[in-house]
């Protein structure tokens, strides 16, 4: 089976944890790596043990006809632009999670979308781990009764011990309001949105609190309470 060739676009923090399913994939190979920094690119592909083109401009990856696909690992604020830019280069589009900073994009990008056979989809690795998977499985199959409500609560401990670097760049723009749509509520939040939606279906209505500090990323204690269709 041919094997998927793939760009990766942005050799940050998250490439880290991203990346590695793809190298270890039979049916994927990377031919690509794109980062502002192609020192930083130059790195992770050492890191990695491969020998890709190496880019500093997104365009070069959409003009590189050997490339299938592109994960797309850059801050929030390029999502929306390199993702409708990426389709209309007839690439296949993975992206990280959240999909853009504001609804206005998202709608953009689900219009694109309508006219395209292009796969896409935003990254979410909550819904793979097996005690949310099964949770999954006894709803569906009707095991536990019918759920009237989802309850997720995230408690901030403190730091610990990574087995992998977080890069100093990671925390500038997520701290800039200009660039960043919000805090963890948003960012991380994300995870838990996308697993009660999944679990529930879709949502009607959302009311919510948030508390805001001088640091966007500590955005706590907030909450998010929505209605389900």
């Amino acid at each position: 089976m041919r094997k998927v060739k793939i760009a990766i676009v942005g050799c940050g923090t998250i490439s880290q944890l991203n990346v590695p399913g793809y190298l270890q994939h039979e049916q994927c190979e990377i031919v690509a790596l794109c980062d502002p920094d192609m020192e930083r690119a130059r790195f992770r592909a050492s890191q990695w043990g491969i020998s890709p083109e190496i880019y500093s401009d997104y365009d070069d990856v959409l003009n590189n006809s050997y490339v299938d696909a592109v994960e797309i690992l850059s801050p929030t604020y390029l999502h929306a632009q390199q993702i409708l830019d990426g389709l209309s280069a007839g690439k296949h589009i993975s992206c990280q999670k959240p999909i853009a900073s504001t609804l206005k994009e998202t709608r953009e990008i689900a219009n694109a979308l309508k006219s395209t056979n292009l796969k896409f989809r935003v990254t979410e690795n909550f819904i793979f781990y097996p005690p949310i998977m099964k949770a999954k499985e006894l709803m569906d199959e009707h095991l536990i009764g019918e759920p009237s409500m989802v309850r997720i609560r995230t408690v901030r401990g403190k730091k610990s011990e990574r087995d992998f670097k977080i890069t100093p760049e990671a925390a500038i723009w997520r701290n800039n309001p200009s660039l960043h749509a919000g805090g963890l509520l948003y960012d991380d939040g994300w995870h838990k949105y996308a697993t009660a939606i999944w679990w529930l279906g879709n949502i009607e209505q959302v009311q919510s609190i948030v508390t805001l500090n001088d640091n966007l990323l500590d955005d706590t204690p907030s909450a998010a309470i929505w209605k389900f269709e």
